[in-house]
C-alpha cells in the first residue's frame, strides 16, 4: 500500500491518563487495569473517555468497567479533620 493513501495520524505510543489531562485526541484507546486495582476510579474513566473527540475504545473486563463506574476517588487530604486552634470547619470567603 502506498503511504500517501493512508489517512494522517497523530502518533502517541502510550500516555497515562494523568499526563493526557488537558489534551484532546481524535481517537483514544483506554487500557484498563484489573478490577482489583486501586487506580481504577470513576474520575480516571471519565478523564480518559473525555480526551476523545470522535472515538473511544475501552479495553478491559466488564468487571473493571463496572468497578470504575462505581468507585469514586477517596481523598486523604486531611481537610475534614479539625484545624489547629479549635476551628472544626472551614468557611468560604
Amino acid at each position: 500500500m502506498r503511504t500517501h493513501r493512508l489517512p494522517p495520524v497523530e502518533t502517541v505510543h502510550a500516555m497515562t491518563v494523568h499526563r493526557a489531562q488537558g489534551s484532546q485526541f481524535d481517537r483514544v484507546t483506554l487500557v484498563l487495569p484489573p478490577a482489583t486495582s486501586p487506580l481504577l476510579t470513576r474520575e480516571l474513566l471519565y478523564t480518559a473517555v473525555t480526551r476523545a473527540q470522535s472515538f473511544v475504545r475501552v479495553v478491559g473486563s466488564e468487571d473493571a468497567v463496572r468497578t470504575a463506574v462505581t468507585s469514586p476517588v477517596h481523598r486523604a487530604s486531611g481537610l475534614r479533620t479539625p484545624l489547629p486552634g479549635g476551628q472544626s470547619s472551614v468557611r468560604s470567603a
